[in-house]
């Protein structure tokens, strides 16, 4: 028999903010004019991998995020918002 595991509050709260975060980079790739394959190219990655980033399906490191700001010409801070969905301590 096959187990189905649920997610906890924490996980869901963690996909929220993965997607949250994939649609500010989104965002941020429209309003400069680039494509997914242009940001994807300028800092190295498969263009699916990039896709993925920006739908919430990869967790992406901080140093990914790095190049991430540096293809889009921003400041890794104006990736994040404030309004980001938080963690349950």
């Amino acid at each position: 028999m096959q187990q189905i595991r649920c997610m906890d509050n924490n996980e869901q709260l963690q996909q929220k903010f993965l997607i949250e975060l994939g649609l500010k980079i989104k965002e941020i790739r429209k309003d400069k004019g680039y494509s997914q394959s242009e940001v994807a190219n300028r800092c190295g990655k498969e263009r699916q991998s990039y896709q993925r980033l920006e739908t919430g399906n990869i967790n992406p490191s901080i140093w990914y995020l790095q190049h991430i700001a540096a293809a889009l010409d921003v400041e890794l801070e104006n990736l994040f918002d404030k309004k980001f969905t938080k963690p349950i301590l």
